[in-house]
């Protein structure tokens, strides 16, 4: 199946996975991909991965990650400071960078668009907790998401997985670069639902990344594949939904509010599937978010 505008959906019409393609109409696209190609090599170069960084669950190649999450045993949210002087200078380089701006703003834009429900839950524990703390910085100003992860090639091919940070009703949005031939390789694999999904360079797929299993075929010798990815980390939902604290600080300051959340914990997968939108309801979903109903 080719990666065009498509959406996969469950049995209640909920839009679970959306293949977003590309700007239509666009024609600038193909070229500023393949720019953007050419500055992951040259930021690669920069960061000087060394083999240590080539190694992790999804696969072997280098991994960047920007902006902010939470977890890992903080007590408050945190900009992503990971790597040497080097790496910092070339997230910073990389962040920079015109066409991935246009691309983080894409995939932010059709997250709205087909999943309204999930942008404004997401654009609304982002905005909180950044109210609270002025200094955690988003990666794109004009993106819903607080993490981005840039996948570096020469072949940034993912073994079968799932993001398991990723907050589970979340989408991930995922787009591919490179020169490489989609019709042979580089294809997008969604285990459970059985799809195998033609990638082509430039293009865009917006899935629950915590839910389905994932990964992508090999491409040819001689070709080369990069991605880039936004995301919204699910202990960073959590910490909003306990007010802003940890949960042994929530269970210290408000054992009520506590009681209230575990008491919840039964139905909420129910709320979770609700966070995706059901295609004869997207329409009047998109206008609930633009009247603030969301």
């Amino acid at each position: 199946m080719r990666s065009d505008s498509h959406s996969f959906v469950d049995r209640d019409d909920r839009i679970l996975v959306q293949m977003a393609g590309r700007p239509p109409n666009d024609k600038s696209w193909p070229e500023m991909v393949e720019g953007i190609s050419q500055e992951y090599d040259q930021v690669a170069e920069l960061a000087d991965f060394r083999p240590p960084d080539l190694k992790h669950q999804r696969g072997e190649y280098p991994v960047m990650h920007a902006g902010f999450t939470f977890g890992g045993g903080a007590k408050e949210p945190h900009n992503v400071k990971k790597g040497s002087d080097d790496h910092q200078m070339a997230r910073a380089r990389i962040l920079r960078h015109r066409g991935l701006k246009r691309v983080a703003g894409f995939q932010s834009s059709a997250t709205s668009l087909n999943a309204p429900r999930i942008f404004k839950h997401v654009d609304r524990v982002v905005e909180d907790v950044r109210e609270r703390n002025p200094d955690l910085r988003k990666p794109f100003d004009r993106s819903v998401f607080p993490v981005a992860t840039f996948n570096f090639g020469p072949r940034a091919l993912t073994t079968p997985h799932r993001d398991s940070k990723n907050v589970p009703w979340g989408w991930c949005a995922v787009t591919a670069f490179g020169n490489y031939d989609y019709k042979k390789g580089g294809h997008l694999i969604l285990w459970e639902l059985k799809q195998i999904i033609e990638f082509p360079p430039g293009s865009t797929i917006l899935l629950p990344s915590a839910l389905i299993t994932h990964s992508n075929t090999p491409i040819q010798d001689g070709e080369t594949r990069q991605s880039f990815t936004q995301w919204c980390s699910g202990d960073l939902v959590r910490w909003h939904a306990y007010g802003q604290r940890t949960e042994e600080t929530l269970h210290r300051e408000d054992p009520g509010l506590q009681r209230r959340l575990h008491e919840e914990l039964e139905g909420r997968w129910e709320r979770s599937a609700g966070m995706f939108s059901k295609r004869g309801e997207l329409q009047e979903d998109l206008k609930a978010m633009r009247e603030g109903r969301l």
